[in-house]
């Protein structure tokens, strides 16, 4: 069988208990009249990092501009010259004409030819418009359309009979200077009419007194 408190421990624990009620409620009001420091920490700050920049590439320096030109010292202007007259290009003057040797007379020297032989004699042909002809006087002169230096020759006639004419000697003509050898002199041969007026320009030949230049070959045609 339980046995009671006494009355004394029952008051006794009444006591405490509201001694401990009215004591917590007296702490609550002077912790609400006089609130307690709270202690504050220092928050850590995060701190981010700097962006990378990326170099601008640096244009290359510019050369300064040049300084301006220094001004020239003022001179007088140039005297007005008169203007020069341009000459025209020379322009190129053509060669004389060859003069013609034979012009104002009617036969024409067409050739001359010197050959060695053993007689010396000028010989030759006269024609008139390709035709030979006979009767036609030729002179051989030691001096330009001078007196003859041998006999006349007349063509068509054989020079061994002055008085035959020959039929192998149509237009032909022989003048003997020396037959049989060599004589040195300066001939001038042309074409004369019945009065005795040259009818051609001379024809000029020079005959050696060795083999060189001795029968000369010249020809006259109209």
């Amino acid at each position: 069988m339980k046995r009671s408190l006494p009355m004394r421990w029952w008051i006794v624990l009444g006591g405490l208990i509201w001694f401990a009620l009215f004591g917590c409620q007296t702490l609550e009001l002077v912790a609400q009249a006089e609130p307690t420091p709270t202690e504050t920490r220092p928050r850590a700050t995060f701190t981010r990092p700097a962006p990378t920049l990326v170099p601008t590439p640096v244009p290359p320096p510019t050369q300064p501009p040049p300084p301006p030109p220094s001004p020239r010292p003022t001179t007088r202007p140039p005297t007005a010259r008169p203007p020069t007259a341009r000459l025209a290009p020379p322009t190129a003057v053509p060669p004389p004409p060859t003069p013609d040797l034979d012009a104002g007379y009617f036969y024409r020297v067409t050739r001359i030819v010197c050959v060695a032989s053993d007689n010396t004699r000028v010989e030759g042909t006269v024609s008139d418009n390709k035709a030979l002809q006979n009767g036609i006087v030729i002179r051989v002169s030691g001096s330009p359309h001078g007196p003859p230096a041998v006999d006349d020759a007349t063509t068509g006639i054989n020079p061994a009979d002055y008085k035959r004419a020959d039929p192998t000697f149509q237009g032909k003509y022989r003048l003997g200077l020396s037959e049989g050898q060599h004589i040195e002199g300066n001939w001038f041969v042309f074409v004369i009419n019945s009065a005795g007026e040259p009818m051609s320009r001379n024809a000029n030949v020079q005959t050696t007194s060795t083999a060189g230049c001795n029968t000369a070959t010249i020809d006259f045609a109209h």
